[in-house]
């Protein structure tokens, strides 16, 4: 649940972003959309569904750092596909520059589909003796 204080600083940057904004619609947009799901998913999942260029030209519009200013992993970030996808790969960068292709890295999950990821994942499962 977001406290009352997080909701008031990420409506303060969206209230500074739209007011300072000019130029495309769709930019501010999803700028802000970044904001939100950003804050609920956190700034790996970010990365594994927008490029990095797209990430650094949200944060320009935003006027924020995703990385200093949403925790790495968040309160739903076990509903990517993507990112559940990417931790089964030990270079988290290689899958966000795409020299690790990641199916379905933009796809979320609904509850019972991100339990059974959990479950079928190889950390999870008895090493074999």
């Amino acid at each position: 649940m977001i406290s009352n204080n997080e909701e008031k600083q990420l409506l303060q940057i969206a209230h500074e972003a739209i007011a300072n904004f000019s130029g495309d619609i769709d930019l501010l947009n999803s700028a802000i959309g970044m904001l939100f799901t950003g804050y609920y998913f956190g700034w790996r999942f970010l990365y594994i569904v927008h490029s990095k260029r797209t990430v650094r030209k949200y944060e320009k519009v935003l006027n924020i750092k995703v990385k200093e200013h949403f925790e790495p992993i968040g309160t739903f970030s076990y509903r990517s596909a993507g990112l559940s996808e990417a931790y089964k790969h030990s270079n988290f960068w290689k899958c966000v520059s795409g020299d690790i292709q990641i199916p379905n890295r933009k796809q979320i999950m609904d509850f019972q589909q991100s339990i059974k990821v959990l479950v079928d994942h190889p950390s999870t499962k008895a090493k074999q003796v």
